[in-house]
């Protein structure tokens, strides 16, 4: 950059046009002054990697270096004063993450009830009853809903019956079945599962432009903020202390239908992990060379055992749901209990 160059490009900097979008500005700054820059594309990058070191958008130290001498000198790389990515910081924007962050159990929950897979409108009633009334009758202080909940048959991608029950009365029974457990007097924490995701899924291929509409999110539809009831997200990584918990559609197909889902968990998550998703009540425990033990847990469903897309679902899939007691320490212990005709196996 000659000096005259320079003084142009700070003054465009040091008054209110730094507001634009740097390429924005650098193609301003390029255009208005034909008798000092090059019209072309190149020109335009070449300035606003000067506009970058000199607003400190390519970090402090790029910006003392390019002020320094009072003129910039962006292509001229020297070792001996910065590291390579420090100097390719001026040509590279960070690049964006789509993770979430780990959601983690509130320290003074100690004893949360997990109910998995009640798929409304295709709820066991007895099965849930009996859960929930185990749970108080050992002193949970919440309750931890870890995935479908909610079905969504008619809005899948699987073939429809004409029988089936509409998004909107499903979504009622839900609405009432929450406001229910809310009543009860214990905080109640909700997981979004693979039948959840069918919502936000049937509104992007069928009305996309209306996705953003507060109205429309999941969590509006199901009255989580009027009832007090934080959501967690489909893919979030929930943490109860050391314990991870899944609804376990995160890993995929991968452990969709191993003989042991549990088994199935250690493998892909090599941790301590809790997870529905499979209906089927299983435990692993090993322990590696350091004897750090890891113990996974997959809980039964509460919905129908005999749906009529698969009549002998019965004979892997079972009733169930799981209290987990954590201390202060985050260690943890976990009761897997199966269900049977209203009694705690």
């Amino acid at each position: 950059m000659t000096e005259q160059q320079v003084k142009i490009i700070d003054s465009y900097v040091d008054t209110q046009e730094a507001g634009f979008f740097k390429r924005t500005l650098a193609r301003k700054i390029v255009m208005e002054n034909p008798g000092a820059f090059e019209q072309t594309n190149k020109e335009v990058d070449r300035v606003r990697c000067s506009i970058r070191y000199r607003t400190g958008a390519a970090g402090d130290r790029l910006k003392d270096f390019a002020t320094a001498s009072g003129s910039l000198r962006e292509n001229l790389y020297n070792p001996e004063q910065m590291k390579p990515s420090e100097y390719m910081q001026a040509f590279m924007g960070r690049g964006e993450k789509t993770s979430k962050e780990v959601w983690h159990l509130p320290n003074n929950i100690r004893k949360p009830l997990v109910l998995s897979d009640l798929h409304f409108p295709y709820h066991e009633l007895p099965a849930i009853e009996t859960a929930i009334d185990y749970g108080f009758k050992n002193g949970v202080d919440a309750i931890y809903l870890n995935g479908d909940v909610i079905d969504f048959a008619k809005i899948s991608r699987w073939e429809k019956d004409p029988a089936l029950m509409s998004a909107p009365v499903e979504v009622q029974m839900v609405r009432d079945f929450l406001a229910g457990l809310v009543s009860l007097g214990l905080p109640v924490f909700y997981k979004l599962g693979n039948h959840e995701d069918r919502w936000d899924r049937y509104i992007l291929q069928n009305a996309p432009e209306l996705i953003t509409l507060p109205g429309l999110q999941l969590k509006a539809a199901l009255g989580l903020d009027e009832l007090d009831i934080e959501l967690i997200d489909s893919r979030q990584h929930a943490k109860f202390g050391k314990l991870s918990v899944l609804h376990g559609h995160e890993f995929g197909d991968s452990i969709f239908s191993p003989v042991n889902p549990a088994r199935g968990l250690f493998l892909r998550g090599k941790a301590s992990v809790l997870a529905g998703h499979n209906h089927q009540t299983s435990e692993h425990h090993e322990s590696d060379l350091n004897s750090k033990g890891v113990a996974c847990f997959s809980t039964g469903c509460l919905c129908d055992l005999q749906p009529a897309y698969r009549p002998f679902a019965y004979t892997k899939w079972n009733h169930g749901a799981a209290i987990v007691e954590i201390d202060e320490d985050g260690d943890f212990s976990v009761e897997n209990f199966r269900i049977d005709n209203r009694k705690v196996r």
